[in-house]
């Protein structure tokens, strides 16, 4: 009653405020300096260096209320993120080069310099679920391309950054957010300052209870994050030392059915829901579908709940040591440990059946009407037969539930620093970097994956068939796979000695950089089969019981291999005026691949790599940009930023794709070439920022489970849009600030094969605040406005639909849409 009572009285003060006037703007500070993919060891401003690289403050994200990590990055330029998962899980990927699969295989996500996990396309366990956004963090840079071939591993194609307060200015805030229609509850709060001439700290962290986007009837998001630091600095550099504490949950979102058109050539479209059923704000999951029964790798019966989600656990210690050791030379080491362990939950719908249970469309002609109806299992119609009459529309979701258990993810992540500046005659500087990152990450996850039948509607129950254990169709019997119940035991090492030079003569910057990783896997993948095991524990097997899948230890495939890759990157930074420069770069890179190539079928029995296995182990992408970079022009009184970055890539993968159950192992290559844009327009009060990237990329070879699969060639890969966008204006006067951002992305395709269309889409977030006094701010978020439909992943394994009204037509497939409309506001207090 509180809460609801709270949010009316929110919501009338902050319309009031809205109605009166507008507010602060983004400061955009073009002079500022730039750490992250930067081969000077000081930093440089934008326009010095020859990489693209951007970076977005605290205020820019907090006005844009993102609900996820993913809704950030898709505001920074060339960034093509899918955010549409939840709070985790999210598919990114950087100019052209290819999602594949999930994940970010080609970027890497950071926190305060250094990786948040090794591999960034880890099946269940890609980075951005381990880490938060809140008042803690001071900026995200991101760079593109260029040296992240060289100055990170396993992000060839960029480097996301988010870089944490350390209370070096002092001051801290409180906040409160309540959902103005959706049932959410956040607190963040943080402080730094000084506890001495030469010691400062910083603290703060949030917590979140609610996160109901989708009207699931209960909290699908719970817990939060605690960071800190403390900087102790010296006469020649300083120490400081960071924690973090992350325990939350957060919904998995899957593709869930949705409506199917043909064009009559072949080529389909995505629909935007299924009748009543909304893919941008409903879901499978409800109180009546959350909660089963599933059997691990030790074969012990275990509960799960949905509402769990993604349950990820942190508990992260580190150190940064910078010192000036004399003749010019700086040292500088930063290290991290972390404890990661959780649970991955999500329904993944992967069939579509009908109300007598015959699957679409493959064992239609065998169904026979009476022989294995289906039954309401809870809900209102508990005990009845389904019928084509009282289901739903019509058909009856088959859903893969991914049981995962995180059981460990740490790592250790070390990098070690030598820089020296070399001044000579003539004013020209040669900055020299030597350095060496080691990491050690992880990997044991234990899996056992269910199959459901549910209604398809918002509130979904659960529906019985013949099999059923518990109103559970299959228990570990997700696509019918008795190999679910699996177990993984891996440990992926890389050691990257790496160095890098810079010279610059007045306007002219020239910079090297080279790396070499050597990466190391050992570890095993344990089998299962399908036997008996008595799930409901009534001493009889029955049902599915009989075929359960168990874990038999048999070691199916075994890693003890070793590989490497030397990646390099040269470019060149010429400043034509104060406000004007040209660049060009080569670079390239790799990235590695980790537990998916267990399945790439490149091994020996004995663990060893094949004759040329080593090339499915590294994916190479060579990369040249070239571009100019304008800031502080003097434009109609305002000052304009603008940057402009004209790239080509090249890149070859190897990775697999198990979501039918029988791994499906791929190659491709792929050229991508195109142009990015950012701009930053400042006139006073009035501030603009906007980004596009437009790309065209083609498949140049595909090779399907060892066998050229020539037609791909010359398509566009899945989920490639040809242009992406974003603008975000904001207007400050007085005491009030109002803005929004406006972003879009063109059509694509959902797969290789090009044969279904998902539609472009655009996505308006609408937000505005007033200082109720000088120190507290009531702000007003409006995110989706128009509550659109984003198709961000649809079909999957070459299902392209179903024909469930048997006309031959294709009407229903899946799909995953961003979140519709959420409204927040939001109580600040600054001190």
């Amino acid at each position: 009653m509180f809460i609801r009572t709270s949010q009316k009285l929110l919501a009338t003060a902050a319309t009031a405020a809205l109605l009166t006037a507008p507010a602060f703007a983004q400061d955009a500070n073009s002079d500022e300096v730039i750490t992250t993919g930067v081969v000077s060891s000081k930093g440089k401003t934008k326009i010095d260096t020859s990489i693209s690289v951007s970076s977005i403050n605290l205020e820019t994200i907090q006005d844009l209320a993102p609900t996820n990590l993913a809704e950030i990055y898709r505001n920074l330029p060339g960034i093509r993120s899918e955010s549409s998962s939840g709070g985790g899980n999210s598919n990114v990927a950087v100019r052209g080069l290819p999602i594949s699969t999930g994940g970010a295989k080609y970027l890497s996500t950071q926190e305060d310099g250094l990786p948040v996990l090794l591999f960034g396309d880890s099946n269940f366990a890609p980075a951005d679920g381990f880490v938060k956004a809140d008042s803690t963090l001071a900026r995200i840079e991101s760079v593109r391309g260029g040296t992240s071939s060289t100055l990170t591993t396993n992000g060839v194609g960029g480097i996301i950054n988010i870089i944490g307060k350390t209370g070096q200015q002092e001051g801290g805030s409180a906040a409160i957010t309540y959902g103005l229609d959706h049932d959410d509850m956040r607190f963040d709060a943080e402080y730094g300052g000084s506890l001495s001439e030469d010691m400062y700290f910083h603290i703060g962290g949030h917590f979140q209870q609610g996160g109901d986007y989708r009207d699931s009837g209960y909290d699908p998001i719970s817990g939060g994050q605690i960071r800190g630091t403390l900087t102790k600095e010296f006469e020649n550099g300083f120490v400081r030392v960071t924690g973090k504490w992350l325990d939350k949950k957060d919904a998995a979102y899957f593709p869930q059915l949705v409506s199917r058109t043909d064009d009559g050539s072949g080529v389909g479209t995505v629909g935007e829901s299924l009748g009543g059923f909304e893919a941008q704000n409903h879901s499978i999951y409800s109180n009546l579908t959350r909660n089963g029964i599933s059997v691990d790798g030790a074969g012990n019966a275990i509960p799960y709940d949905l509402a769990d989600g993604l349950d990820h656990k942190v508990k992260a210690i580190g150190a940064e040591v910078d010192y000036d050791l004399g003749s010019g030379i700086n040292f500088n080491n930063k290290m991290r440990y972390q404890d990661i362990k959780g649970r991955f939950l999500g329904g993944f719908t992967n069939g579509v059946s009908d109300a007598g249970g015959a699957n679409y469309p493959a064992d239609r002609s065998v169904h026979v009407p009476g022989t294995d109806e289906l039954t309401y299992f809870n809900g209102p119609n508990a005990g009845q037969v389904v019928t084509n009459a009282n289901l739903p529309n019509g058909v009856v979701s088959n859903v893969a539930v991914f049981d995962v258990e995180l059981d460990d993810m740490s790592n250790f992540a070390n990098e070690l620093k030598l820089s020296k500046s070399f001044d000579f005659d003539g004013g020209s500087t040669l900055d020299v970097t030597l350095g060496h990152f080691f990491m050690n990450q992880n990997l044991n996850q234990d899996w056992h994956w269910s199959e459901l039948r549910t209604t398809t509607e918002n509130d979904a129950a659960l529906i019985a068939t013949p099999q059923s254990i518990n109103g559970i169709h299959g228990v570990n019997q997700a696509f019918g796979w008795d190999g679910s119940n699996r177990n993984y035991d891996l440990e992926g090492q890389v050691s990257s000695p790496f160095a890098a030079a810079s010279w610059t003569n007045d306007a002219l910057t020239l910079d090297a950089s080279v790396r070499f990783d050597n990466m190391t896997q050992t570890g095993v993948r344990l089998e299962a089969a399908g036997g008996d095991f008595d799930v409901n524990n009534d001493g009889v097997i029955t049902g599915s019981e009989s075929s359960v899948s168990l874990n038999t230890g048999t070691v199916g495939a075994r890693a003890d291999l070793e590989v490497d890759n030397t990646a390099w990157s040269v470019g060149a930074n010429y400043r034509l005026y104060d406000d004007f420069s040209v660049f060009g770069r080569a670079s390239s890179g790799a990235s590695f691949n980790f537990d998916r190539a267990l399945d790439f079928g490149v091994r020996n029995p004995d663990g060893s790599l094949r004759s040329g296995g080593e090339d499915a182990y590294v994916d190479v992408a060579d990369q040249y940009e070239v571009g100019f970079k304008m800031q502080n022009r003097e434009i109609a009184g305002g000052d304009l930023d603008f940057y402009a970055t004209a790239f080509f890539t090249n890149t070859e993968e190897s990775n697999v794709e198990i979501l039918s159950g029988t791994p499906n192992g791929r190659v491709r290559e792929y050229d991508s070439k195109g142009v990015e844009l950012e701009a930053n327009y400042n006139n006073g009060g009035f501030d603009l920022f906007a980004t596009a990237t437009f790309t065209d990329a083609e498949i140049t070879r595909a090779e399907d489970n060892g066998v050229a699969n020539t037609v791909l060639e010359g398509n566009t890969p899945q989920r490639q849009a040809d242009m992406i966008w974003t603008i975000s204006p904001s207007y400050t006067f007085d005491r009030f600030r109002v803005g929004g951002s406006w972003v879009g992305t063109s059509d694509s395709f959902s797969l290789d094969d090009n044969l279904l269309v998902q539609d472009g889409y655009s996505v308006l977030h609408l937000y505005g605040a007033v200082n109720v006094t000088e120190a507290l701010e009531l702000s007003i978020n409006a995110n989706n406005v128009f509550d659109a439909v984003g198709i961000t992943e649809s079909a999957n394994d070459g299902r392209n639909g179903w024909d469930t009204n048997g006309d031959g037509n294709l009407d229903t497939t899946i799909g995953r849409s961003i979140t519709g409309r959420t409204i927040s506001g939001r109580l600040r207090y600054t001190f």
